[in-house]
């Protein structure tokens, strides 16, 4: 059998490669691992078995998450409506939980969701450390380079709350030198192999609202994670300079690499949300994807409260997530899966999230809010907008 990497392999050829290009045109050219080529923007895993095997993993969740999990739904439903469970209250969680994970179809549905979700995860990471010298030396190699600049903190003082292995990813965000690429790929599995191109992140920032007066300099995507919404952000707002934040030293390690194979423009920093080098009145929008309900309470609002210090006045704060708004919430089901998320899939935070009134929070620390902006991530909620007036 054919072994890609025994033909032509690793570290050397890739480092062989970059400095022939560099000597014929007389400009440093970075390292590039890429041995199967790229997609778009999807630049495909070094290994076909490993790429059938997670196309195998996200078309079997496709079908777990759409034919048998309707079915699984209205089977939860029917049981607690013959438990006398009140469908449009919360409930007692203890009860609901009790009946519902009695039932075989129910159960098998969130292990097997779970299960293959630990597998793929799996996979992903042991490509990676059979590819680990390259994939290291190519990280390494675009730490420096430009566009955009990455401003890694090494003395930075991880908090506890940023350390868990949320989604039961193997080391979490900052726990695996390979974090990043785990995640990158892991999410496109659970998004059933359907934003391989960024278009989810890309329909997202569509609805991030200018200022008032339409000027947007500068934008902060806090808890940038893997660099995909701030890279959807200069695409929306050409004209800004885009600075993404995160916790997780490893991730902006592979976003700063990723935007340089894009050719995006793209600033990473190093640092909390809730604490930026930034001065007041820096930002024309702030905003984040999926950070609110991976974080504690209390971290919210010092979140919102830096995105605030950080705007100018007229600035904009859009905090994007599961709910954030008019979320249909209160009822039996929601709070069985709020509870489903916390315990399977290591979303530490949700049932605190879950009850979490962020336009409140958005309002003590001094936002004008809307609690009716635009759709959000799912067509039962709208997204809360704050102006700092």
């Amino acid at each position: 059998m054919l072994n890609r990497r025994a033909l032509f392999s690793g570290s050397v050829a890739t480092a062989m490669a970059a400095s022939s290009l560099s000597k014929a045109t007389g400009k440093e050219v970075p390292l590039d691992f890429d041995p199967r080529g790229t997609i778009g923007v999807f630049e495909r895993l070094p290994s076909l078995q490993v790429e059938s095997e997670l196309e195998f993993i996200t078309g079997y969740r496709s079908w777990m998450a759409t034919s048998l999990y309707r079915q699984a739904s209205k089977r939860s439903l029917d049981l607690l409506r013959l438990n006398g469970i009140d469908l449009s209250k919360d409930g007692d969680l203890d009860e609901i939980v009790g009946i519902l994970t009695e039932d075989h179809t129910i159960s098998m549905v969130v292990h097997n969701l779970e299960r293959s979700q630990e597998q793929f995860w799996k996979l992903v990471k042991d490509e990676c450390d059979r590819n680990a010298d390259v994939l290291l030396e190519e990280m390494a190699d675009a730490e420096n380079r430009k566009p955009g600049r990455l401003l890694l903190n090494k003395d930075l003082d991880v908090p506890d709350y940023a350390c868990y292995e949320i989604h039961i990813q193997p080391g979490g965000y900052v726990g695996d030198r390979f974090a990043g690429h785990i995640y990158f790929y892991g999410t496109s599995v659970v998004l059933a192999g359907g934003n391989q191109q960024d278009q989810l992140q890309v329909n997202w920032a569509r609805g991030v609202p200018r200022p008032a007066d339409g000027k947007v300099k500068r934008i902060l995507d806090q808890g940038t994670s893997c660099g995909q919404f701030a890279h959807a952000l200069k695409g929306r707002f050409p004209e800004a300079e885009v600075w993404g934040n995160d916790v997780a030293g490893p991730m902006l390690r592979f976003a700063h690499m990723n935007s340089l194979k894009l050719g995006k423009d793209i600033n990473y920093v190093h640092e909390l949300s809730e604490k930026t080098q930034f001065p007041d009145d820096y930002f024309d929008i702030v905003t984040s994807n999926l950070l609110i309900h991976e974080v504690p309470g209390e971290k919210i609002k010092e979140i919102s409260a830096e995105a605030y210090r950080t705007l100018r006045p007229g600035g904009v704060y859009y905090p994007l997530d599961s709910y954030s708004g008019d979320q249909v919430r209160g009822t039996a089901m929601s709070h069985y899966n709020a509870w489903r998320n916390y315990r399977w899939n290591h979303e530490v935070w949700w049932m605190e999230y879950y009850h979490y009134d962020l336009a409140q929070a958005m309002r003590e620390v001094g936002f004008k809010v809307d609690e009716n902006g635009p759709k959000g991530r799912s067509d039962t909620t709208r997204n809360v907008i704050g102006y700092k007036v």
